[in-house]
């Protein structure tokens, strides 16, 4: 099985990407190839047959669309239909990190965060792109189930091509306006692909994530204990979670040069 990374040029010289990658040999060897979509770091690996490199012009001349990409469900359509890709793969970003060892069976479970008929609305640029996504799929005969959980996750290029199919005239170029990517393939693929075996992320208990303030270095280890499955936005990257990184995962991977 194959990884595709999403992948943008960071503030941070690229480092949270090269821990994702780092943390992922060790947590996920039987991975046959990574594939990153979009910006290319500079320390990333020659090797073609470990991990190749995909820029978005590559892709985007199938149509008319600017470069770079910013929409998460167009990138992930584009990035499907690279050649080579295998027919299941995996989805991740940069700031997605494995702590602990998992079996390939485990990562192909499809996570969900929660069912958004039973949640309150908020505000804000991605919530509000959050439950247009909702309204919409609710509108057009889907389900209702919120897919963002910010963890790998598993998708198949025929779940991918199906909801870009039928759901292309939802799909904008802009970042946020649109369809959520992993929230309209996966209730797409609830309803028209059979897709039925859910694992529930909060009361799964192996989740922990790192959001708007930087913590501590020992907030960090108390919090990741007995977790499989780490993320952090911008905001929160410092002194704690880089030194964290650094000390679970100072070993270079076959990613790297």
């Amino acid at each position: 099985m194959d990884v595709v990374s999403i992948f943008a040029h960071s503030k941070l010289a690229d480092r949270e990407l090269l821990f994702s990658l780092r943390s992922l040999e060790r947590a996920a060897p039987w991975v046959r190839k990574v594939w990153v979509f979009g910006d290319r770091p500079e320390w990333l690996a020659e090797d073609q047959a470990v991990v190749e490199h995909v820029p978005h012009e590559a892709m985007a001349r199938l149509g008319r669309w600017k470069v770079p990409l910013r929409n998460t469900f167009l990138m992930t359509f584009l990035a499907s239909l690279i050649p080579g890709l295998s027919d299941e793969f995996l989805w991740m970003a940069d700031d997605y990190i494995l702590l602990e060892p998992v079996a390939e069976a485990d990562l192909c479970r499809v996570r969900v965060m929660e069912d958004l008929k039973t949640v309150a609305r908020g505000r804000g640029l991605w919530k509000d792109a959050l439950w247009r996504t909702h309204d919409t799929l609710v509108r057009l005969g889907y389900g209702s189930l919120n897919f963002e959980c910010h963890v790998p996750m598993f998708l198949t290029r025929r779940w991918v091509w199906d909801a870009y199919c039928d759901l292309q005239d939802y799909v904008t170029e802009d970042r946020y306006y649109g369809l959520l990517m992993a929230t309209a393939v996966l209730n797409h693929a609830m309803k028209t692909n059979g897709l039925t075996d859910l694992v529930w992320l909060n009361e799964e208990g192996r989740y922990v994530g790192f959001y708007k303030t930087p913590p501590t270095l020992d907030a960090v280890r108390s919090k990741i204990a007995d977790k499989t499955f780490m993320n952090f936005d911008d905001a929160a990257w410092g002194p704690g979670i880089e030194q964290f990184l650094g000390e679970r995962f100072g070993e270079k991977s076959r990613f790297e040069r």
